[in-house]
């Protein structure tokens, strides 16, 4: 005697409707994740920032802090003594204009040694490379987000007593380990100030690669400064 109460078709075409229908939920909620995670690495956000410029040298120095951006999760990595990089990226222009004038950068590498129970701190900037040693996170953090009298263009760049911005990008841990060591060879290269002006011929792949491509990184920010007047400082004794 056959039992008609189950239709073996009918079970086969329900559960692949099913599948199909979740298939299609999964696939718009990682589309909606995906679209989220774009908006917000789009996102520009506004930091305050300080220019110097020493007028014995003809230099500009900026400083500028993003302690907010080492959010908890990544202080608990630094105290569980993950290595961590931190990259600072920007060009300087005029008020009210998109083109570049200067460009500097920043690399910030932290390593844990067991023996020494110490964060080794590596910072690399234009025309320098230090290290030191740290035993604290907090140490960690104000090595590596607190940029203070940093090299970001001279006299042949910038004229002197303008208005002046600074846009760019952070990147903490960077995928791109290539990317990381064109920018280190790129900010250690002989010249006269260590940065790039629009006549350099490193100019154009430093803007084009180093700030306008979103590379992958555990987390990045975009940045611009509010309009500043750079302070006059003198370096040499008068």
């Amino acid at each position: 005697m056959v039992n008609r109460g189950s239709n073996p078709k009918s079970s086969w075409r329900f559960w692949l409707t099913a599948l199909v229908s979740l298939a299609l939920a999964m696939a718009c909620l990682l589309c909606a994740g995906r679209a989220d995670a774009e908006e917000s690495s789009s996102e520009v956000v506004t930091r305050d920032a300080h220019f110097d410029w020493d007028a014995d040298a003809g230099l500009l120095y900026l400083d500028l802090s993003f302690r907010d951006l080492i959010d908890a999760t990544l202080q608990s990595k630094l105290s569980r003594g993950l290595p961590t990089t931190i990259v600072l990226t920007a060009t300087v222009s005029h008020a009210g204009s998109t083109r570049p004038l200067s460009t500097t950068a920043q690399t910030c590498k932290v390593t844990w040694h067991v023996w020494e129970e110490a964060y080794l701190v590596e910072v690399i900037r234009p025309g320098s490379s230090r290290q030191s040693w740290t035993t604290t996170t907090e140490g960690v953090i104000r090595r590596c987000t607190e940029v203070r009298h940093l090299l970001a263009g001279d006299a042949l760049q910038i004229p002197a007593g303008v208005t002046l911005v600074a846009a760019g990008k952070i990147q903490v841990n960077p995928v791109s380990a290539e990317l990381l060591q064109k920018i280190k060879r790129w900010v250690m290269r002989p010249s006269a100030t260590g940065t790039a002006a629009p006549g350099d011929a490193l100019f154009s792949t430093f803007t084009g690669l180093f700030l306008q491509r979103i590379g992958d990184a555990e987390r990045q920010q975009k940045f611009t400064t509010r309009v500043l007047v750079p302070t006059i400082i003198h370096s040499r004794s008068q």
